[in-house]
């Protein structure tokens, strides 16, 4: 007998007891036969995980929080050593800054990593802020960040890396970026207005202005985050409110074949079997499978909130926290900050949602 000639069940149940994410990958590429046979398991573990920043810097091994089961994994991370500000992504890969401005690249679920020049030097003012707050993607060739306006990019292929300036004339205010399918995505969350740069050039293709959208009352406080929800569609996801209301949640849907044509609102069940997670870095969609806990039309928002010491009086450390929206009914149907990472404190660092992939 053959190692793919093994019966499907005593497969399964191997699969079954695998907990690391890259030892299930590797499973899986053994054969077609394993790959069918463990397909149950696999698609319950597509669920991302949200990367908590520790408060210690200096950790080999860092946390990972399941919104599946409420469990905290620490998963050795030896690149990040000395990194005080991780900013996870759904494609696996990790951005890691230390407090010289070094940076590198890191996946977590496959050991690998590649060093990065040190951030501009635009970075370095407000320090803490500017690092808590800034925004990244990388595609196949390069890597694409913001401190908050403008953007910087820095080739992974050939020698002499550096960031050079992306052409965004007037200089944008970027509050996240994605990439997908030969092109970034770069949002002003303030305006909602979205910039499309090619992925090669770094010349600006196309601009997606605001939808139409009317705050109750100045008051109100807004969020906007950008999606790529396929190849072919863009999602904007805005959510706000003010102290006691009960909030306002739109979605809105442009084509990636014609940015021209703008936004058109999406319906209550718009985002269908899918849900939506979103970070301060970006958003991105993950399929409600029924088997991996994830609840269909809905946004999953990820965040942290200061505590201040009794000591000192000053913010210093906080808790993490994760609401979810159910766009059907426009509201805030769960806290889901309870358990075991209501128990996980930051040091002025924001969480994130990475999603186990190995490539």
């Amino acid at each position: 007998m053959s190692w793919s000639d093994l019966p499907a069940e005593l497969v399964a149940g191997i699969a079954d007891r695998i907990t690391e994410h890259a030892d299930l990958a590797r499973f899986r590429s053994v054969c077609p036969s394993w790959r069918s046979a463990s397909a149950e398991h696999a698609a319950r573990r597509r669920v991302p995980l949200l990367l908590l920043p520790s408060q210690q810097n200096s950790r080999v091994n860092r946390r990972l929080w399941s919104l599946a089961d409420d469990s905290i994994t620490e998963i050795p991370m030896p690149a990040a050593c000395g990194r005080s500000f991780l900013f996870a992504s759904p494609r696996g890969w990790t951005l890691a800054v230390a407090d010289d401005f070094s940076a590198t690249l890191l996946h977590p679920f496959t050991g690998a990593s590649e060093s990065l020049p040190a951030l501009p030097p635009s970075f370095h003012d407000g320090y803490q802020m500017i690092l808590r707050d800034m925004v990244w993607d990388r595609s196949p060739d390069a890597v694409m960040v913001s401190q908050g306006k403008g953007a910087f990019f820095c080739r992974l292929q050939g020698d002499g890396r550096s960031w050079t300036p992306a052409d965004l004339s007037p200089p944008a205010r970027v509050g996240s970026i994605t990439y997908c399918d030969g092109a970034f995505y770069l949002l002003d969350k303030r305006a909602n207005k979205v910039t499309a740069v090619d992925g090669a050039t770094f010349a600006v293709v196309a601009a997606i202005e605001p939808p139409d959208l009317v705050m109750p009352d100045r008051s109100w406080v807004r969020e906007s985050t950008l999606v790529v929800s396929s190849a072919s569609e863009l999602l904007l996801v805005v959510h706000g409110g003010c102290h006691r209301s009960k909030g306002l949640f739109k979605a809105f849907r442009a084509d990636r074949g014609s940015l021209a044509a703008g936004w058109s609102e999406v319906g209550g069940g718009g985002l269908g079997d899918r849900a939506v997670f979103v970070d301060h870095v970006r958003g991105f969609c993950v399929e409600a499978n029924g088997v991996n806990g994830v609840r269909r039309n809905c946004v999953y928002v990820a965040s942290a909130h200061e505590e201040a010491n009794a000591n000192s009086g000053w913010g210093d450390w906080g808790r993490y926290t994760v609401s979810m929206l159910d766009l059907d009914g426009l509201t805030t149907s769960q806290n889901l900050s309870h358990g075991n990472l209501l128990k996980c404190l930051h040091g002025r660092q924001r969480p994130s949602w990475s999603m186990p992939n190995l490539h």
